[in-house]
């Protein structure tokens, strides 16, 4: 019997050509929208705005001291692909905006991209969220507590005091009855030192994390990313439970997946692309939530 060997270089290029096509058909997430407005004192302002279906909640992202926009890329994906309409911000004095790192204007600039969004009907009625980094999670703390659309905010890095800059009484008064997701390193001690007096002191609805580290603001999303935005994901979609997850009757038909031997689903059987199950998904129930933490099949860090 004869044995007909390719040689390793041609494997590759075969390999290449099956997958070069499969690659080129997946379609990019769509561009965003550059804007370039005035604020009320006739700076210009630059952020770039994703858009998303009519009744999509909004999310304004907020970067860290003499940062940028751009600092949010590796999120900005998994946020347009949960379904989010998404406002990426330069501050003024940052970026591509105008002006001065004046933080009082900048908050006051935050509640006028809130009313952009509502004038321009760039969000639906499902409202918006801060998330900010650093100082950014300051800002977006405060910004939150002052806007009656938003319904919670996510902070990376907070500090008691940033450049003035004090958002523990919004957690306290403004955001009462709202929800707030504070996250820090633990060797970021300043930050770290915060939340937990922040976490203490709040009255709404208010969660905390602490890894391990000492990664900063937007700095936790190059560190540790895949936990992270996990975390992200999964409290906004908490706060934002009437936002269609895109769920198809296939996918949660449960006739679908193998079942274990106590019956509940196995998550062997369930792609790579749904995980992990949180419990506002169709198939939560129907598996076993081990450490009863809402959420099954994480995927691991490795």
């Amino acid at each position: 019997m004869s044995v007909f060997r390719v040689p390793n270089l041609i494997v590759c290029h075969l390999l290449i050509v099956l997958i070069l096509p499969a690659t080129l058909a997946q379609e990019p997430p769509p561009a965003p929208e550059t804007i370039t407005r005035a604020a009320a004192d006739d700076t210009a302002l630059v952020a770039d705005f994703y858009p998303a279906s009519e009744d999509a909640p909004a999310l304004i992202l907020l970067h860290m001291l003499n940062s940028r926009r751009g600092a949010w890329n590796p999120l900005i994906p998994d946020l347009q692909a949960a379904g989010y309409a998404i406002l990426n911000v330069d501050m003024r004095g940052h970026g591509d905006s105008d002006g001065e790192q004046d933080w009082d204007a900048i908050i006051a600039d935050m509640a006028d991209w809130t009313d952009w969004l509502a004038d321009n009907e760039r969000s639906g009625d499902a409202g918006l969220a801060f998330i900010g980094g650093s100082i950014g999670a300051n800002v977006a703390l405060i910004s939150c507590a002052e806007s009656d659309a938003c319904r919670g905010a996510v902070a990376l890095s907070p500090g008691l005091d940033y450049r003035g800059v004090k958002p523990e009484p919004a957690l306290v008064d403004g955001l009462a009855e709202r929800m707030a997701l504070l996250v820090a390193a633990q060797a970021d001690s300043s930050s770290s030192t915060a939340i937990r007096q922040m976490f203490l002191s709040a009255k709404g609805d208010v969660s905390a994390r602490i890894y391990t580290g000492r990664a900063h603001g937007t700095g936790l999303l190059d560190s540790r990313y895949d936990s992270v935005s996990r975390l992200i994901l999964g409290w906004l979609a908490e706060l934002f439970p009437e936002l269609s997850t895109g769920q198809t009757d296939d996918e949660c038909n449960p006739d679908n997946y193998k079942r274990g031997s106590r019956g509940y689903i196995l998550c062997s059987s369930i792609p790579k692309e749904m995980k992990p199950i949180n419990e506002d998904h169709c198939l939560y129930e129907e598996m076993y939530d081990r450490d009863s933490d809402g959420s099954v099949c994480e995927v691991s860090r490795g």
